[in-house]
């Protein structure tokens, strides 16, 4: 059985959001978001780290990406560093950023993620 978190157009959320199943955004995300699959529809937006097997860009991106499968669909716009290991641009849509063929980006994404951590304890 397969789960899905829908956060609807209306919505926006101010945080983190770690789900085991698939996200659709309608609505907003200033966070990061870590799940199995996200789709970013014609109006969501995520502004911050996402970090799933497959992302789906139809409306807005900026941050951090790493995923194994990304695709950007047409009119999407995304501002971001991209790790992955299959990337697909369909025509039309925005792309500005970086994008690095990885072997394994989920794994590349906790590395960074835990060296984050790691430096902010020892500023404290």
């Amino acid at each position: 059985m397969s789960t899905t978190l829908s956060i609807p157009r209306q919505a926006a959320i101010e945080g983190a959001i770690t789900f085991p199943g698939s996200v659709v955004v309608d609505g907003t995300i200033v966070g990061d978001v870590s799940c199995k699959e996200i789709l970013i529809s014609e109006r969501g937006a995520v502004e911050g780290t996402v970090i799933a097997e497959t992302v789906t860009v139809m409306g807005e991106a900026s941050g951090a990406i790493y995923a194994d499968h990304v695709t950007l669909k047409a009119a999407c716009l995304v501002t971001a560093e991209v790790f992955h290991s299959g990337f697909s641009l369909e025509n039309g849509c925005f792309f500005e950023g970086k994008s690095r063929r990885v072997a394994n980006p989920r794994a590349l994404a906790d590395r960074v993620m835990m060296e984050a951590v790691e430096a902010d304890r020892l500023i404290r």
